[in-house]
């Protein structure tokens, strides 16, 4: 009740009223008030008050009178201040949930006397300071430790090692620095090992491969250095595998080709080199595929093919080279095609055409050669067509016309001959269509005026010869109109 008193919200605690000696007064035993549970003896064991609206500080919560608490959940509030020292007077409680809430200051050493706790979350505050080694060497019984989003400094303490029970560690997004200790490698029974958005610099210790019952390995937004150790290859459970944002060097292991669980596997934004390893075709769960911007070398396996549950193919800024596999056709269920910015030769498989879920096909600035196969009309799903900044040559496929969905068509820098189609005007949804730098010729389809929400035109540097239609005054959303160095004739139009 003191507590209370001293909170600037509390209607949630209503129920909370001390006994009246006014006999019409009904009285309500502490042990049902709301968020209080006791045992049989009438003694306090769970506060639970998550999401009440609380505000005010701990401080006048008198932990000392709740000496068989098991279990404080004031999670979701508006609580601020430091979490008091006497805290430690809970000396059988299990469950710790400050979670969301606005709390300051360092950790009290004195948490550390709380022997019996499995589990203790106090994310998403404001919590500073470093993690004391005596918290782990007490915490024998953790099971899980949960403190994201706040502001944690220091290394991760070895001690933790301590901790044999724990399944769920998370610490991202701290300021937490230092190498990721080997002693992690201990924690046999981890199942979730989030260390991302720090400042956590070293290598991975090879030692986590012995974690064989991890499910999540999130290490991104760091600055880890090194290679990928091929013993991450030994966690057989692994479902998400997140490395991206650090700097990473080496090869990607063919060892990972052994996570058949693995549904997310993002190693984007590295240093890593070497080729695409043959053996991540066995990830027949995959999901994701993330490898861009590093500096892979080598040909596309066309054993990525067999990746059926893929939806998301990013590639993209390497220096892959050789062809494109026929054999992502069988990518049934892909959604984005992202190979833009390699070394990449040949043609466009026509097999390209059976990814009927397709909605961004991106081969822009690579080598490849080739006409434009008439199946990537049989994608009309497709949203945007960049292939821009190649060697292709022929026509553009009347066929086009079928993506009634694609809203930027991007074909500009090749040497594409031929006319523009008139079924180009079937695109009624193009915002931005760029054909210049080309071999074009013929005249200016008509239809072209039908692209009313088209915002930009550009057919310059082409060979296109006659009038331009005055259906191209019907485009009132237009910003941009580029026709320069081509063999037109006739008037302009009127404005």
């Amino acid at each position: 009740m003191k507590w209370k008193d001293s909170l600037l919200q509390s209607q949630a605690l209503h129920s909370w009223l001390l006994p009246s000696t006014d006999a019409r007064t009904i009285t309500i035993s502490p042990c049902k008030w709301i968020g209080i549970s006791c045992n049989g003896l009438g003694s306090v064991t769970e506060i639970s008050l998550p999401n009440a609206g609380l505000q005010g500080k701990l401080d006048n919560l008198s932990f000392p009178s709740f000496p068989n608490l098991l279990h404080l959940n004031l999670s979701g509030n508006f609580l601020t201040g430091t979490i008091p020292a006497h805290i430690s007077s809970l000396s059988k409680l299990a469950s710790l949930d400050l979670s969301m809430n606005y709390i300051s200051g360092i950790l009290p050493l004195s948490l550390a006397n709380l022997s019996h706790i499995t589990v203790i979350d106090i994310s998403s505050n404001e919590i500073r300071g470093e993690l004391a080694p005596s918290f782990f060497t007490n915490w024998t019984k953790l099971i899980s430790l949960q403190f994201p989003i706040n502001r944690l400094t220091g290394k991760i303490p070895s001690q933790i090692s301590l901790c044999k029970h724990l399944q769920i560690l998370y610490l991202f997004g701290n300021q937490i620095s230092g190498s990721i200790p080997t002693q992690l490698g201990n924690l046999k029974n981890l199942v979730e090992l989030a260390l991302y958005n720090n400042n956590l610099t070293g290598p991975i210790p090879p030692a986590l491969g012995n974690l064989r019952n991890l499910t999540l390995l999130y290490l991104y937004n760091n600055q880890i250095s090194g290679s990928i150790p091929a013993q991450l290859g030994n966690l057989k459970n692994l479902v998400g595998l997140m490395l991206y944002n650090n700097n990473l060097t080496g090869p990607i292991p063919p060892a990972l080709g052994n996570l058949r669980n693995l549904t997310l596997l993002y190693l984007y934004s590295n240093q890593i080199s070497g080729s695409i390893p043959a053996q991540l075709g066995n990830l027949k769960n995959l999901v994701r595929l993330e490898l861009s911007h590093n500096n892979l070398t080598g040909p596309i396996p066309p054993s990525l093919g067999n990746l059926r549950n893929l939806t998301l193919l990013y590639l993209y800024s390497n220096q892959i080279s050789g062809s494109i596999p026929a054999q992502l056709g069988n990518l049934k269920n892909l959604v984005d095609l992202e190979l833009s910015h390699n070394n990449l030769t040949g043609p466009i498989p026509p097999a390209l055409g059976n990814l009927r879920n397709l909605t961004l096909l991106y081969l822009y600035s690579n080598q490849i050669s080739g006409s434009i196969p008439a199946q990537l009309g049989n994608l009309k799903n497709l949203v945007e067509l960049l292939l821009w900044n190649n060697s292709l040559t022929g026509p553009i496929p009347p066929a086009l016309g079928n993506l009634r969905n694609l809203t930027l068509l991007y074909l500009f820098s090749n040497q594409i001959s031929g006319s523009i189609p008139p079924e180009v005007g079937n695109l009624m949804n193009l915002n931005n269509l760029d054909l210049s730098d080309n071999l074009l010729t013929g005249s200016i389809p008509s239809t072209l005026g039908n692209l009313t929400k088209l915002m930009i035109l550009s057919l310059q540097i082409n060979q296109i010869s006659g009038s331009i239609p005055p259906e191209i005054g019907n485009l009132m959303n237009l910003n941009v109109l580029k026709m320069s160095i081509n063999l037109l004739t006739g008037s302009t139009l009127p404005l």
